[in-house]
């Protein structure tokens, strides 16, 4: 049995999922597994997986999304912890490593990196392996003050625990991920790794984020799952959760907004509203209203505020 399992969806990624691949078989800790599952890809990246068939396992789905596709392959999955990596980004020859690392000294269940954004692999060239440093916390929501952004390609998760947690989200929207750290928002032993960077984002125009319409109902299932109570934790704890959700619908509700969607601009804003009033989010309150007055009066003037 593998302590690690590393799961990699992929998508019509022909060009980039060789570099990706390659940097999870240059790991200096080798003690895993690695599983890519194809999810429905049209182009040519069945022929370049298949060139690594003696070093990953593959499996296939029809075209159903990253969240079903990180399911399917959780199911397979041996390792004591699984760790993700989506197609278009890589990682570090020390990524493993930390993670283990940070295991063995903490028994952490739920591990959020950093992630170094590039868009040219040069970029990469003058990145180095800095002395470990992290943050241990009870539990996810715990560490909602720190405003901790966790990737799906900096994360490492005990297996038991995300089995328990009912893993992503099947529906295919933006934001599966995000919901899922909150599931396990209440799992004993969360780390936040400050350094070194666990993997390296890739900013490119067809990455799976590009999509808006995916995003924003990405942003209606945070909320509504908060409403209809389907995340862990006492009434203590859901001004740590909304605090947490909210920072995802701010940019998006402003994003609505410059595109011209102004109603699913308005639904955001209104379905939040009294958690960013109970949160002391005056800024955003009176800049969106800012914004949307600007929008209509002066159209080139609407992107002054970033949240």
């Amino acid at each position: 049995m593998p302590f690690f399992s590393v799961i990699i969806p992929v998508f019509n990624r022909e060009k980039l999922i060789e570099k990706t691949l390659s940097s999870v078989l240059n790991q200096t800790f080798r003690d895993f597994e690695v599983i890519v599952i194809d999810d429905g890809s049209t182009d040519g990246t069945l022929g370049v997986l298949s060139r690594f068939s003696d070093e990953i396992r593959i499996l296939h789905q029809k075209n159903s999304g990253p969240g079903a596709a990180r399911n399917a392959s959780i199911e397979q999955a041996t390792g004591h912890y699984i760790a993700f990596l989506d197609s278009d980004d890589l990682w570090f020859p020390w990524t493993l490593a930390t993670y283990k690392q940070i295991i063995d000294r903490t028994q952490a269940t739920f591990i959020s990196g950093t992630a170094f954004d590039f868009t040219q692999l040069s970029e990469l060239e003058t990145i180095e392996a800095q002395s470990l440093k992290f943050e241990t916390f009870a539990d996810y929501l715990s560490a909602h003050h720190r405003s901790v952004w966790t990737l799906p390609s900096a994360t490492a998760i005990k297996t038991q625990v995300l089995e328990k947690s009912g893993g992503f989200t099947s529906r295919w929207i933006n934001g599966e991920d995000s919901d899922l750290w909150l599931k396990l928002g209440t799992a004993q032993g969360f780390v936040t790794v400050q350094s070194p960077y666990v993997s390296a984002y890739r900013r490119h125009e067809i990455s799976a984020i590009a999509s808006s319409e995916k995003t924003i109902q990405g942003s209606y299932h945070l909320i509504e799952q908060e409403k209809a109570q389907q995340y862990p934790g006492n009434l203590q704890q859901k001004r740590q959760r909304i605090d947490i959700i909210t920072r995802h619908i701010r940019p998006v509700s402003i994003a609505c907004l410059r595109q011209n969607d102004i109603q699913d601009a308005w639904n955001l804003y209104a379905a939040t509203f009294w958690w960013h009033l109970r949160l002391k989010r005056i800024k955003y309150i009176v800049a969106f209203w800012v914004i949307a007055l600007l929008s209509v009066l002066r159209p080139e003037a609407n992107n002054t505020y970033a949240p």
